[in-house]
């Protein structure tokens, strides 16, 4: 979905900026705990979050960074009511949210409501098909080079994310989540990321 939630509502984007509340959340505060019950549906008006996922091992894993038009809870809104994700602000993040009685009020007033919550699942949807191909279709020979490969594509989009218009861009994010996001392992990771060192690509 290109530029922010509320920039693509074009002329409802005020009739939506009425009905939601400014939250503020510091740095390392979490938004949303994985599991947990979710009602509320947000979106990133100042700051980055970061999303994490629990394993079957019981490890956390990190899956990837949201930043300022990005929308949060959307899951929990329209599915079992339950949270996906852990999410926590990486930086002090501010939010602009919506109840899920305020939102189902607004889906009866509007029909078109509806096909906006569709859009932002579809674009999720897209967003995880894409990295699922990335990390799961990659033939045995090819394995290091696409790994490698996958771990500077992570690293380009979390510079993405970062990018505030400034230099040089501070990606305030683990090794070990880089890693993550990559599918791989820390000290995998770690090759890709020292030879863009030596290169003085990062």
């Amino acid at each position: 979905m290109s530029g922010g939630f509320l920039d693509v509502l074009g002329p409802a984007a005020p009739a939506w900026r009425q009905k939601m509340v400014r939250r503020r959340h510091g740095k390392n505060e979490p938004i949303f705990h994985e599991g947990e019950l979710g009602d509320t549906f947000h979106v990133i008006d100042k700051g980055r979050v970061l999303i994490e996922v629990s394993t079957a091992s019981g490890d956390v894993a990190a899956l990837g960074v949201r930043g300022p038009g990005e929308v949060l809870g959307e899951l929990a809104i329209v599915g079992a009511g339950r949270c996906t994700a852990k999410i926590t602000a990486l930086e002090p993040t501010e939010t602009l949210a919506l109840t899920r009685a305020t939102l189902d009020e607004m889906r009866r007033a509007d029909p078109s409501v509806d096909q906006r919550l569709l859009q932002i699942l579809a674009a999720r949807l897209q967003e995880t098909m894409d990295q699922l191909m990335e990390v799961l279709f990659i033939s045995m020979e090819t394995r290091v080079i696409s790994m490698e490969t996958r771990v500077l594509r992570v690293l380009l989009r979390l510079a993405e994310a970062f990018d505030s218009n400034t230099t040089p861009i501070i990606v305030r994010v683990r090794q070990d989540d880089i890693a993550a996001m990559a599918g791989t392992r820390r000290q995998t990771a770690n090759r890709p990321l020292k030879a863009a060192e030596a290169e003085g690509a990062i």
